[in-house]
C-alpha cells in the first residue's frame, strides 16, 4: 500500500484546505461588517425623512417667518444629508455583493443571492440614478417613494415661499429666493453629477472584481462589473 500524501503546504505552513477556509471565515466576517453598515445607514436615512417632515410640520403649525425659512433651506439640506446615507448603503451593497460572488466561488455553486435579489427589488447595482431615483427602474418602489418624498417637501417650500412673500418686503423675498434658487441648483447639479456620473461606484465595483477575480461584464460599455457567475477555472 502506498502511504498517504501529505497535503502541499504553502510559504506560511498552510495546506490548500486550511487557506480556503481561513478565506471564507475573513470573507463572511467582511460580508456581516457590510450588511451590519447597511443596515445602520439605512435606519439613519428613515429616520432622517421621518424627522425632518415632522420637524417641517411642526415649524409649518408654529406659524413665523423663521420658521418658513428653515424649511425652505433645511428640508434642501435634509435630501443632501440623506443622500449621503445612501451614498453609505451603495457602498456596502457593492461591497456585499462582491464578497458574496468571492463565496460563492469558494463553495462552487450561487449559494449567496441576497444581492442580486436587492439588485432587482430595488434598483441595479452601480447604475445611474439621482439619489434613491433610478433612471433604470424609474417605476420601483423605492424611484416612487423619492419622488413621493421630493413632492411632500416640495409643497412644504412653496408653502413656506408663500407666506414668507406675506411677510417680508418684496425686495427682501426676491433677495431671498434667488440665494435659495442658487442653494439649491449647486446641490442638485452636484447629486445629479456624482450619483449620475457613477464613476466612484465603478471604479470600487471593478477594484473589487480585480481583488476577488471575479468577471466583467463585456456587453457593458461601460465596463461595470458582473458577478452573478464564478469564473471559469
Amino acid at each position: 500500500m502506498k502511504p498517504d500524501s501529505q497535503p502541499t503546504l504553502d510559504a506560511s505552513g498552510l495546506s490548500p484546505a486550511e487557506r480556503t477556509r481561513l478565506e471564507y471565515d475573513a470573507l463572511t466576517r467582511q460580508l456581516e461588517r457590510m450588511r451590519a453598515m447597511q443596515y445602520a445607514y439605512n435606519r439613519k436615512f428613515f429616520s432622517l425623512l421621518l424627522v425632518s417632515t415632522l420637524t417641517a410640520i411642526g415649524l409649518l403649525l408654529w406659524d413665523r417667518w423663521m420658521g418658513w425659512f428653515v424649511i425652505c433651506f433645511g428640508l434642501v439640506s435634509t435630501g443632501v444629508t440623506a443622500s449621503f446615507f445612501l451614498h453609505f448603503c451603495d457602498f456596502a451593497r457593492v461591497h456585499a455583493r462582491a464578497l458574496e460572488a468571492r463565496i460563492n466561488v469558494l463553495l462552487g455553486s450561487q449559494v449567496l443571492i441576497a444581492s442580486e435579489l436587492e439588485a432587482d427589488y430595488f434598483y441595479p447595482h452601480v447604475s445611474p440614478k439621482l439619489s434613491g431615483f433610478s433612471y433604470e427602474n424609474p417605476w420601483s418602489f423605492f424611484s416612487v417613494y423619492t419622488l413621493h418624498f421630493c413632492a411632500v417637501w416640495g409643497l412644504m417650500i412653496l408653502l413656506s415661499a408663500w407666506r414668507l412673500w406675506d411677510q417680508l418686503d418684496s425686495k427682501v423675498w426676491f433677495c431671498w429666493a434667488v440665494l435659495w434658487c442658487g442653494w439649491s441648483a449647486a446641490n442638485g447639479l452636484y447629486l445629479r453629477w456624482w450619483f449620475g456620473d457613477f464613476r466612484a461606484e465603478a471604479r470600487m465595483a471593478r477594484r473589487l472584481v480585480e481583488a476577488y477575480g471575479l468577471p466583467q461584464d463585456r456587453q457593458s460599455s461601460e465596463s461595470v462589473p458582473l458577478v452573478l457567475e464564478p469564473p471559469v477555472s
